[in-house]
């Protein structure tokens, strides 16, 4: 998910490791340390999908390549079925705007039908705790699961509404 990061930020404008860094933050990987960052940059730049500028100063940029659109362009569309499909959706939302509008609809339903059955896991959870003689701090992370769920599903909700009609961020990639 790192790449699929570095690689969206990259798309907006040339960044140099320091700004990734910030930038990262931003997007929740707080915990990305330079030893991290460094030797994904080397792996993006081997792959052909990044390429460093000449420094200005002391500080290395980067930018994207035509092969790493096209590499970013696979990576925000394909299928979440992975264990870490809840943090790549995340990921990916953060850079809907290089998603074609209809495969946004898609992605957003998708998730959407994943969380409805994992709500109904998670209120069968919620029954079976409440019927018998679990502990009141566990049933009340159970019933803290399920109300999360829920408030994600009216999120998603909502952010399927704008996809529909907010024709500010309807474009499609260039």
């Amino acid at each position: 998910m790192l790449d699929l990061a570095v690689l969206g930020l990259l798309r907006r404008e040339p960044r140099h490791g320091y700004d990734l860094k910030l930038q990262l933050a931003e997007l929740g990987f707080a915990r990305v340390s330079f030893g991290a960052l460094y030797p994904a940059l080397r792996r993006l730049e081997k792959r052909g999908w990044i390429e460093a500028l000449r420094p200005a100063a002391r500080r290395k940029a980067y930018r994207l390549t035509e092969a790493g659109r096209t590499a970013l362009d696979a990576l925000l569309t394909d299928e979440d079925d992975e264990p870490e499909a809840d943090r790549r959706f995340a990921v990916r939302l953060a850079f809907f705007e290089f998603i074609p509008v209809e495969r946004r609809l898609d992605i957003l339903r998708r998730r959407r039908s994943q969380l409805v059955a994992r709500l109904g896991d998670a209120t069968q959870t919620l029954r079976q705790a409440t019927s018998t003689d679990t502990d009141p701090y566990t049933l009340a992370l159970v019933r803290h699961n399920v109300e999360t769920i829920e408030s994600d599903i009216a999120w998603l909700d909502e952010l399927i509404a704008m996809a529909r009609t907010d024709t500010r961020h309807r474009r499609n990639p260039s």
